[in-house]
């Protein structure tokens, strides 16, 4: 069993980035899916052990598939977060 292993989905919708469902050590919460997303990221952060490094990803989950306005929209509104 992990150290920790924690996430947060985020939503890119055309208003920005929505915080979507979390896990923590501790439990889960679960929010709807914004029905305008056009992309979703996971941000991960996992801890094997108490004894190794920290391991921080943003990984794309889903994507509505129009590069061109996922593209317009990363240009407005950035990168996902990378916080949980």
């Amino acid at each position: 069993m992990s150290a920790s292993n924690e996430w947060t989905e985020w939503h890119l919708t055309p208003l920005g980035w929505v915080r979507g469902d979390t896990k923590t050590d501790f439990g889960k919460t679960d929010k709807p899916i914004p029905e305008n997303r056009v992309q979703t990221v996971e941000h991960r952060e996992f801890l094997s052990s108490s004894f190794s490094k920290l391991d921080v990803t943003n990984d794309i989950i889903w994507s509505c598939g129009d590069e061109e306005l996922i593209a317009a929209l990363l240009a407005k509104f950035g990168e996902a977060p990378s916080r949980l």
